[in-house]
């Protein structure tokens, strides 16, 4: 076979390689506004008080994990132990959301709020 079959043979497995190669941000700063107009509105929410959130940022490597059991903000690391609060029941089933520590310094960076909210809407989780 020709050296230019070759080449573009290359060239596209190179570009699929770099197209599903995986993002090292998991998260992404919104106004209310924009959540609420890209996600819908919030269908109910729990606070986790923001310096629990900021002391509970250094107990965990690159991500923390946010959920709501029953109405009832649980925190995980990024090994899905348990963070906040310190006693509370959940299943390897339950469904919770990651986010870069960055992203969520970034988040309590830009507000002054004294609370995290952790809120269900439609079909996703948000912090704010």
């Amino acid at each position: 076979m020709s050296k230019i079959y070759h080449v573009i043979v290359i060239s596209i497995l190179l570009l699929l390689f770099l197209s599903c190669s995986p993002t090292q941000q998991i998260g992404k700063v919104y106004t209310n506004t924009e959540a609420y107009q890209q996600f819908g509105a919030v269908i109910y929410s729990s606070e986790v008080p923001r310096e629990k959130v900021i002391e509970l940022l250094n107990n965990t490597e690159k991500t923390i994990m946010f959920g709501l059991v029953n109405k009832i903000a649980i925190i995980l690391d990024n090994n899905r132990k348990l963070l906040y609060p310190a006693k509370a029941e959940y299943s390897d089933t339950d469904v919770f959301t990651a986010y870069n520590i960055s992203s969520v310094k970034e988040l309590l960076s830009n507000s002054n709020s004294q609370s995290v909210v952790i809120e269900q809407r439609r079909e996703v989780l948000s912090v704010s």
